[in-house]
C-alpha cells in the first residue's frame, strides 16, 4: 500500500520487516538510511503515533512502518548499522570543548533541555526526502516551537552521538516515568 504526505510516495511495510530490509540493502552495497518519526513530527503522516522511515536512497524508495504508541527500539539497531556501534555511547562523546562546541545546532538542543522543552532530531543524509539542505549532510531538530537544522560538509559523527545520547537519555526517563511502579 502507498501512504503519500507532504509530496513523499511511501510504501508501507510492517514493523518487522524493517530490520530485514535494512540488512538486505546494506548487503546489496545500496545506500540507505532510516528515520523515526515522533507522534506529531511534521513528516509523520500518521496521527499519535511513532513512525519507522527508510529509505532506499539508490532506487529512491521511501518505506513506512506505522510503529503504534511505542518508540520502534528496532531503531538502535538501525543506527548503529548507519553510524558506527559506539553511535549511543555515551563514553565517546566529545566534551563541549571538542570540535562541535560552536555547533549552533548543540546550542539550540542544550537550551531546549535546560528548559524541558520536548524535541527529537533527524539526521540526513545528503540524498533524504526529508532534507531542509539537499545535497549536503544535515541535522534537523523539531520542537513545539520550531524546526532548525544545520548543514555540514562531512558526516557530523561526532555530534549526531551527543544529540543521539541527549535523546535517547530523554527518551529513558520518559519510560522510566510511564513504567508501572
Amino acid at each position: 500500500m502507498t501512504v503519500s504526505y507532504r509530496g513523499i510516495n511511501y510504501q508501507e511495510i510492517a514493523l518487522k520487516d524493517c530490520l530485514p530490509l535494512a540488512q538486505r540493502l546494506a548487503k546489496d552495497g545500496k545506500h540507505w538510511h532510516s528515520h523515526v518519526l515522533s507522534p506529531g513530527c511534521i513528516q509523520n503522516p500518521f496521527e499519535g503515533v511513532y513512525a519507522l522511515v527508510i529509505e532506499d536512497d539508490d532506487a529512491v524508495i521511501p518505506y513506512i512502518a506505522n510503529s503504534g504508541a511505542t518508540f520502534p527500539e528496532v531503531d538502535k539497531d538501525l543506527v548503529k548499522m548507519l553510524h558506527g556501534v559506539d553511535i549511543l555511547d555515551a563514553r565517546k562523546v566529545v566534551s563541549a570543548s571538542g570540535n562541535f562546541h560552536s555547533s549552533r545546532l548543540l546550542v539550540h538542543v542544550l537550551a531546549l533541555q535546560a528548559d524541558g522543552v520536548a524535541w527529537h532530531h533527524h539526521m540526513h543524509f545528503p540524498s533524504c526526502a526529508f532534507n531542509p539542505h539537499p545535497g549536503k549532510w544535515s541535522i534537523s531538530v523539531e520542537s513545539p516551537e520550531m524546526l532548525f537544522a544545520e548543514a555540514f560538509g562531512a558526516e557530523p559523527v561526532d555530534l549526531l552521538r551527543q544529540i543521539e545520547v541527549l535523546y535517547f537519555g530523554n527518551l529513558n526517563k520518559q519510560n522510566e516515568a510511564s513504567a508501572p511502579a
